[in-house]
């Protein structure tokens, strides 16, 4: 082998290039030929037969389906009882459900299920007295005008068949607007009134038969207007039926009918090809078979084996070096680094690859790594910064409430409201975790609620709303009453009507929704511009030089709880309140969660 070691210095395209010239192209070119001429008469005789046998049998399994609904037909057509349960005129309500469950006790509705293939069986009567049901409707002025029943009015034949869309079942629950249904009238013992009998056919049924033919090609059922039927795609139960012309152009192999055994109808049954037939069936011819396997193969495998030699060492032995850099061990290949081809080439890439990542090593990423411990404690000492701000001053005006009523009234009741306050106090001076439930944060807020009622009286009223699925969310403390406080103080106090604050939480589709509003005395148009530019650029740098830090604060401790995803909305109007909307993507919440208890267990 030594002495092909000259392919070495050839390019892979050159030697693709030559298996391509020697072990596809001409061995291709005369064995088509050859296969082509051979195979291409017997191939399409016995598609023909394929096709003549997928008719046959889907013409047989409608058969079976049709047969099967046309005597549930035939059965209810001859059934004396409900035939006088549909005819009786019934006093009340009461009078017709006791026939309604005898007719269901002697199994007269359930046998119409027995059959797989019946759908559904409705009976549509004049009778005004009945009451509609599933299986028992009234006819109405509606269903008149409906397209089944025009249809079935116009055709003079005793059973008819009809296909239409039903909008009515397209979000029923098993999505079936696609109908083909039998229709006769119930006239075999009474015909002064009208009965109609409509058995909906199981369309999944005949589409799964369709589909169970595992043909190469396009087989479609059309009546003359449209394709009813076809083995494209399944699924098509609230899709509308296509038109007939949509398979126009399309080359047609095979074209035969389905005459019903109850009506005139005919549906076509059309196979059309689908793109282009490959003829690659191989028949028994020995001798010729031999020929071509020492042409095809031989001369082939003599080229492939001198390549593979000149590729397969040297790519085999780049990846036991690559696999070295994947447990870190950075070597340099010495050996065939000299060569000319595109391997050559590339193992000499590799080399300085190696050469450069050690570099990086050494430099950049001990670089990253600082870097990336300095941001982090940036990072924490932005979150102490943002903690240590927490709502010092709604504790001075709570307690200076509690000061001055005690002073005017002299009553002991305000022991209850210290009590509340201390509470608050605990929570807020021994700060302990973060983040905590939905449901803890509403207790201080009724808390804090409670101590302001004590402060306003009657002027203030609030409600809660938490839905039971949001309680045991996590969110940063004190995030709700930080805004509930600031309606208190800036809203409520300033009217001197009666005013309300409600809180409400939910989840809508994968979001959890926060909404705080008031009916306090409103922020003009300036301020709350002013306000949303505030919180649009907030930074830990605009927290400690502004001279408000409630709200503030706590919208850039909820972005930073979910990473900047939160979607933060405030309106409010003079004289009838303030609202604020809080969006958080409830995956980011998870992550978030998921993300601390990795971080606890790798602290453990």
């Amino acid at each position: 082998m030594k002495n092909f070691k000259i392919l070495n210095n050839y390019s892979i395209r050159s030697k693709l290039l030559l298996i391509y010239l020697v072990c596809v192209l001409v061995p291709m070119t005369v064995t088509n030929s050859i296969f082509y001429i051979t195979i291409r008469n017997s191939e399409e005789k016995e598609q023909r037969i394929n096709m003549e046998h997928s008719i046959d049998r889907v013409k047989y399994n409608l058969d079976a389906v049709f047969d099967d609904c046309v005597l549930v037909s035939d059965h209810l057509y001859k059934d004396i009882t409900l035939n006088d349960f549909i005819n009786k005129r019934y006093d009340n309500l009461l009078s017709y459900y006791d026939r309604y469950i005898f007719l269901l006790q002697n199994n007269v509705i359930k046998y119409y299920y027995g059959p797989q293939h019946v759908y559904q069986v409705t009976i549509f009567t004049d009778n005004n007295t009945i009451s509609d049901s599933d299986n028992f409707v009234k006819l109405t002025p509606k269903i008149r005008e409906s397209e089944w029943y025009k249809r079935f009015g116009n055709n003079k034949e005793a059973m008819t068949i009809s296909v239409f869309y039903d909008e009515d079942k397209k979000l029923s629950i098993n999505n079936m607007a696609r109908t083909i249904s039998i229709i006769r009238k119930l006239d075999n013992f009474d015909k002064t009134h009208e009965n109609i009998l409509r058995i909906d056919v199981d369309y999944n049924v005949i589409l799964n038969n369709i589909l169970n033919e595992k043909m190469e090609d396009n087989i479609y059922i059309c009546n003359n207007e449209f394709v009813l039927f076809s083995n494209r795609k399944s699924g098509v139960g609230p899709d509308k039926f296509d038109s007939v012309d949509s398979i126009q152009g399309e080359n047609v192999k095979l074209n035969d009918f389905y005459k019903f055994k109850m009506s005139k109808e005919k549906w076509n049954i059309i196979i059309t090809e689908k793109g282009m037939s490959p003829f690659l069936k191989i028949i028994e011819k020995k001798e010729l078979f031999i020929e071509l396997i020492i042409l095809n193969l031989i001369l082939p495998t003599i080229i492939i084996a001198l390549i593979s030699h000149s590729i397969g060492n040297r790519i085999a032995l780049l990846n036991i070096y690559l696999r070295k850099v994947e447990n870190e061990e950075f070597s340099i290949i010495e050996e065939y680094s000299y060569e000319k081809d595109e391997i050559g080439k590339l193992i000499r890439s590799y080399n300085m690859m190696v050469l450069r990542i050690k570099e990086l090593i050494e430099v950049v990423f001990k670089r990253d790594v600082e870097k990336q411990r300095l941001e982090l404690a940036k990072k924490q000492a932005e979150l102490k910064a943002l903690q240590s701000q927490v709502n010092p001053h709604f504790m001075f005006n709570t307690l200076e409430s509690i000061r001055m009523r005690s002073l005017i009234k002299g009553e002991v009741e305000t022991a209850e409201i210290i009590e509340n306050l201390s509470a608050l106090l605990r929570k807020t001076i021994n700060w302990g975790e973060d983040n905590i439930t939905i449901e803890d944060e509403m207790r201080f807020v009724e808390n804090y609620l409670q101590i302001q009622k004590y402060r306003f009286g009657d002027k203030l009223s609030y409600s809660f709303y938490v839905m039971e699925k949001c309680k045991n969310i996590k969110i940063p403390k004190l995030s709700i009453l930080s805004f509930v406080e600031n309606a208190c103080v800036h809203g409520i106090e300033e009217v001197s009507h009666d005013a309300s604050i409600n809180v409400a939480i939910f989840k809508y589709d994968n979001n959890l929704i926060i909404e705080i509003s008031d009916t306090g005395i409103g922020i003009d148009e300036v301020k709350l511009n002013s306000i949303r530019e505030k919180l649009n650029n907030a930074k830990i740098e605009t927290l400690n030089n502004s001279k408000s830090t409630g709200v503030l604060n706590t919208y850039m401790r909820l972005q930073m709880y979910c990473n900047n995803g939160m979607q933060f909305e405030i309106e409010s109007k003079i004289g009838e309140g303030t609202e604020v909307t809080i969006q958080i993507c409830l995956d980011e919440i998870k992550l978030i969660n998921h993300a601390v208890k990795e971080n606890e267990n790798i602290n453990y």
